[in-house]
């Protein structure tokens, strides 16, 4: 497998952006008029490319590449579910975000209660537009809404370790398994998906990368030592937990905190936060470009 660098990336990637004000990445699904064209032309894009992968491989990532990843994956996947085994930082989350999601707020009520069947298939329904203000509403910005207006506080969107990170974990289990269905109908909808696009596709930091540039121009081949996953898949299995290199366990890392982590690997000037605009519109192109594959929350991810 062909291995890159960023001095590559750079080099590489610069000749294929269009113009420069508008800082947009000239490839696969950028072009495209519509939602459903956009979706169309990167499947048609990593088809091509991939052959080998098909429908729900997807959502592994990188591994289909690496062997020898999917069997790391796999061994750190048992300790994870190991009493006796369990990398440190795991347990923590996992019972952080049992106890925020199953604690009784200040009027009596409990998490589950927001939301239809107790909370399962919630996740689903997310992320979605309100067609009032325009603006993006994820999962995340729902468990908090759930929790003001039962009494309590909302909790950090960043905070992986005592806030929304390990309640995001817990509550997003109870959809695994379920396909993403998202459908782009409305004015505010498409404007909302648009946004996104832009985000994904527009140029940031020193480097002027584009998240296009590593998960789709160059998905597939390895820059420094991790290998780049397609787009596709991506949003249908977060959070996820990614070694920690100070404490040799594990820590969790939401979708959008992903974002941020990336932001900064490019040198972006400002990163886009957890829970503002900018994330939750890229988040709501994202997980349109996943759809029709299964949700898949707590996994183990190099």
């Amino acid at each position: 497998m062909k291995k890159i660098t960023l001095a590559f990336l750079l080099a590489c990637s610069l000749p294929v952006f269009a113009d420069p004000i508008v800082g947009y990445v000239d490839t696969a699904g950028y072009e495209a008029k519509t939602p459903e064209a956009t979706l169309k032309a990167i499947q048609d894009f990593f088809h091509q490319k991939f052959p080998e992968v098909k429908g729900d491989a997807f959502i592994d990532g990188s591994m289909n590449w690496s062997e020898g990843e999917r069997q790391y994956d796999k061994f750190m996947t048992g300790r994870m579910h190991d009493d006796f085994d369990a990398p440190v930082g795991y347990p923590e989350v996992i019972a952080e975000g049992k106890k925020l999601w199953e604690t009784p707020l200040p009027d009596g009520k409990k998490m589950a209660d927001c939301f239809a069947h107790g909370g399962k298939g919630a996740a689903n329904d997310y992320p979605k537009v309100d067609e009032k203000s325009g603006k993006v509403i994820t999962f995340e910005r729902a468990l908090n809404d759930c929790r003001v207006a039962h009494g309590a506080k909302p909790l950090d969107y960043g905070d992986m370790k005592k806030g929304m990170g390990p309640l995001s974990d817990i509550a997003r289990k109870l959809s695994d398994g379920m396909r993403i269905k998202m459908e782009i109908k409305t004015p505010a909808e498409l404007a909302a998906f648009e946004r996104g696009k832009a985000v994904f596709y527009g140029r940031t930091g020193k480097f002027e990368q584009a998240c296009a540039n590593c998960h789709i121009q160059h998905a597939g081949e390895v820059a420094r030592s991790e290998e780049l996953s397609p787009i596709i898949g991506q949003a249908a299995h977060f959070p996820v937990f990614r070694q920690d290199k100070k404490t040799d366990g594990l820590h969790l890392v939401t979708l959008q905190n992903r974002y941020k982590g990336c932001q900064k690997s490019t040198a972006a000037d400002k990163p886009i936060k957890e829970g503002s605009d900018e994330s939750n519109d890229l988040e709501y192109f994202h997980t349109y470009i996943s759809n029709g594959l299964p949700l898949s929350s707590g996994i183990f991810r190099k």
